[in-house]
């Protein structure tokens, strides 16, 4: 099935804007390599709506555990040193490990452990940019995923619970023909 052009020029639209907008935010801080991250998430979010990794639960929670992960393996590395370069893989591995365990992998998110270590980055990296750089992205993946109408059946519907409804008015799921 085509993608409608009224769909890919929403994908363009959200895409645009919320780049934009995050690399506005990311000018206001020290973290200007959270961009590409942001960047994949918004091919995912606008490109790939219906797709787990779109998810909201896959969205924020891969960007937070992966984040976290890296910050971890960073304040390790400070207190045991070697290598920075085998403690950002190994950051990156498990954070892929931790997404995987919890089923909140989001790709673009896998890059947050190096961002971590390539910027230096503290604790309030969690606060600002990554908390505000993803609310901006999901209001604007949420917009344009449910302008002028609700995007099938995900993901966005189905974060707002209206799948079930929609699954249970279905003539599959009431004994009809599929």
């Amino acid at each position: 099935m085509k993608t409608r052009p009224p769909r890919l020029l929403a994908g363009f639209i959200g895409t645009f804007l919320a780049l934009l907008a995050a690399a506005a935010l990311l000018r206001l801080t020290r973290h200007p390599w959270l961009l590409p991250s942001f960047g994949g998430s918004c091919v995912i979010l606008f490109g790939m709506a219906r797709g787990v990794m779109a998810q909201p639960r896959s969205f924020f929670g891969g960007h937070v555990l992966a984040t976290i992960t890296g910050l971890l393996a960073r304040q390790l590395h400070l207190a045991c040193g070697g290598p920075a370069t085998l403690w950002a893989a190994g950051a990156v591995a498990a954070a892929l490990t931790v997404m995987a365990a919890t089923r909140t992998i989001h790709s673009p998110a896998g890059a947050n452990p190096l961002v971590v270590f390539a910027e230096e980055a503290g604790w309030d990296f969690l606060l600002a940019p990554l908390l505000p750089g993803l609310c901006i992205l999901f209001l604007l993946a949420f917009a344009a995923n449910n302008l002028p109408r609700p995007w099938g059946a995900g993901p966005w519907p189905r974060f707002l619970g209206l799948r079930r409804a929609a699954m249970a008015s279905s003539p599959q799921h009431q004994g009809g023909p599929p």
